[in-house]
């Protein structure tokens, strides 16, 4: 929207305006694929959200001008499209959620949808529930309440995951009679719209002639972690204290598996990084290991197994926790040349700025920062800093070596220029460093390798503490790189190491002295020159006066 006074463009769509929607994992707006189909009645904006939001909030939105705030009037299910159209003060949309894709869960939303527009003070707001526990031991009684939803004409509809659904008003109370974890879902139609919350494993409840199991410790196995791509990889959960799990074998932050020894094929190449969650009463638990699926070729296949497994066979993977710590963790990076890593999980969204904060200073990295161009998902980033050179890479870059580090956003091809810009990197080198190489601290820079050479990238002071000199490096890419500096030159008015006096005078380091002392050369010099000609002459008289004497006698 153009305001014609301020002579600003408003993003009508986003969540600035107070349209922000609540998913599972991710607090999202509804600014994605909008639709081009806008009507507008009065001081209000009516437009719809293209269905393929991955969020599941596409839909009917009215936008109200003077409070600057957008409106979901009906969510509809993901894939479907539809225009809304108004008719003085009704909204009209029609929902055909079968459309190209036979028929669905979703068949019961088909239909003709009418909105009272002169009604949007009573649409849906924003939907969320509480519950005054979330763990305990059976039988657990819990009381949920629903917040942020005008009471008006709603309805509520709980599920509690256990099979009871129950309608209640706002607050609902329930009895979990059976030790488990539960999913709950609370589904709330208004006049004008309807929205659904789920919380996944919301309510764990445990036996009570069971013992506490103790905090959980995740862990977990797998069959190879390389090999050729379709490549079948059986995962083993070796957690302690596991009542539930949950597998990611993608990193597209959804779940593909609660077995405990699942198996998932690998189709097409790249770095993925698989992440096991498990739960208790006590919390919860992740372990993060990495897969590297290559592509085939005729020369690789006669390498590999029928079924594309790696070459290695039944190797398993060992990797890392989520915070710092030691060991390769699957990397292409050998686990003995890996000092430390250290691993931080974002959920990326088209548009939104993306910072990897690495919290726990296990590294010289701080951050790892980027601006999404699509929606990935949750990603998770892992910086890997070296005991020495990379095995990557195939030499140092020049220059004193402070760090060399590894880093890895996302499953393999994730952070390309179609899918981020504006890469940056903020490191940090220690002073004590700085100070004992005698580093020239205008010179540290950050060098990536690339195309099988390195690089130096613009590289700008960010700040300081009592500790470190902090410094953000722009990068076109994320790979390896190695922080380096120079040492200060030595310059002659810093040599203090006396000479020994000569015959000729004494050199000083003080710059009047040498010029004194110069000087003093200068003249000895010439008395030198001077005594040596006058020597000569003599003796040319002495030989010219004998030859004469002999000549006379």
């Amino acid at each position: 929207m153009y305001d014609l006074i301020t002579k600003k463009t408003i993003d009508v769509t986003s969540d600035n305006t107070g349209n922000t929607l609540y998913g599972p994992d991710v607090i999202a707006d509804a600014g994605d694929d909008t639709g081009t189909h806008i009507d507008i009645n009065g001081d209000k904006i009516v437009y719809s959200k293209s269905g393929d939001d991955q969020f599941g909030y596409a839909g009917v939105y009215v936008y109200d001008i003077p409070s600057a705030k957008s409106t979901p009037v009906y969510i509809y299910p993901k894939e479907t499209y539809t225009t809304p159209d108004v008719y003085e003060n009704t909204i009209v949309w029609g929902i055909d959620s079968n459309y190209g894709r036979g028929e669905t869960e979703d068949s019961d939303n088909n239909g003709i949808y009418l909105s009272d527009l002169s009604a949007i003070n009573s649409l849906l707001q924003v939907a969320e529930f509480t519950a005054n526990v979330t763990s305990g031991t059976a039988p657990l009684v819990v009381l949920f309440t629903a917040n942020g939803i005008d009471g008006g004409s709603a309805s509520w509809l709980w599920d509690f995951g256990d099979g009871i659904t129950s309608k209640h008003e706002m607050k609902a109370t329930h009895t979990f009679t059976k030790p488990g974890t539960y999913d709950v879902t609370l589904k709330v139609t208004g006049a004008t719209g309807n929205i659904s919350i789920d919380k996944l494993g919301y309510i764990r409840v445990t036996n009570s002639t069971t013992p506490d199991l103790g905090i959980p410790v995740a862990n977990f196995s797998s069959s190879v972690i390389e090999g050729y791509a379709p490549l079948t990889v059986q995962f083993t959960d070796l957690s302690q204290n596991a009542v539930s799990r949950v597998w990611d074998f993608d990193s597209d932050g959804k779940a593909d598996s609660s077995d405990p020894n699942p198996i998932y094929i690998y189709s097409t190449p790249g770095t993925y990084f698989v992440n096991l969650t498990i739960y208790n009463a006590n919390g919860f638990s992740y372990l993060i290991n990495t897969i590297t699926v290559l592509e085939s070729n005729s020369s690789d296949d006669s390498n590999s197994s029928s079924d594309g497994n790696s070459k290695s066979g039944g190797s398993k993977s060992s990797g890392s926790k989520s915070s710092g710590s030691g060991g390769g963790g699957g990397s292409p990076e050998p686990a003995k040349n890996i000092e430390v890593k250290e691993l931080s999980q974002v959920f990326i969204t088209n548009g939104k700025e993306v910072k990897f904060d690495f919290t726990k200073n296990a590294t010289c990295v701080v951050s790892v920062n980027f601006d999404a161009k699509k929606t990935l998902g949750k990603t998770t980033t892992i910086v890997e800093m070296l005991k020495g050179k990379s095995s990557l890479v195939s030499e140092l870059p020049s220059g004193e070596v402070y760090k060399s580090f590894n880093v890895w956003v996302g499953n393999g091809g994730i952070a390309t220029s179609k899918n981020v810009e504006n890469p940056t990197v903020c490191f940090k080198v220690e002073k004590s460093w700085i100070e004992n190489k005698k580093i020239d601290p205008a010179s540290i820079t950050l060098n990536s390798y690339s195309e099988k050479k390195w690089g130096q990238l613009e590289v700008e002071t960010s700040g300081k503490d009592d500790k470190f000199l902090y410094f953000t490096a722009k990068t076109p890419e994320f790979s390896s790189f190695a922080i380096t500096g120079t040492a200060k030159k030595i310059s002659d008015e810093t040599v203090t190491e006396s000479q020994p006096e000569t015959e000729i005078g004494a050199v000083n380091n003080n710059v009047n002295e040498n010029e004194t002392g110069n000087e003093g050369m200068e003249a000895e010099q010439k008395e030198i020159q001077g005594t040596s000609g006058f020597e000569i002459g003599l003796g040319i008289a002495c030989i010219l006066g004998l030859f004469l004497y002999k000549r006379k006698h």
